[in-house]
């Protein structure tokens, strides 16, 4: 089972604290049976609580408990989440 731990903070170019979540959004950790299955979790998320790129943090990925990697606002994976050409792109298994 795979999860990810989203940090969502405010977009200041929206007016938002961006040391805080938006207004009604809570955190959540959502879960999924794949990767390609979290991806889509994470959009319908996003969808429903109308958040945009500028409001996406950190987003840690685990697998069976296990911290796994880092989820981009696009929603590939990556095994860092410095964003350097260091980092690799997780696929599903």
């Amino acid at each position: 089972m795979y999860q990810v731990k989203p940090r969502i903070m405010g977009n200041p170019d929206h007016g938002q604290n961006p040391d805080a979540p938006p207004y009604g959004v809570k955190p959540k950790t959502l879960s999924a049976p794949t990767l390609i299955d979290l991806r889509d979790v994470v959009f319908a998320w996003r969808e429903d609580n109308n958040l945009g790129a500028g409001n996406w943090g950190t987003a840690r990925v685990f697998k069976d408990g296990k911290e796994f990697g880092f989820m981009s606002y696009n929603g590939r994976v990556w095994d860092r989440n410095d964003w350097s050409e260091h980092a690799r792109e997780i696929k599903d298994e």
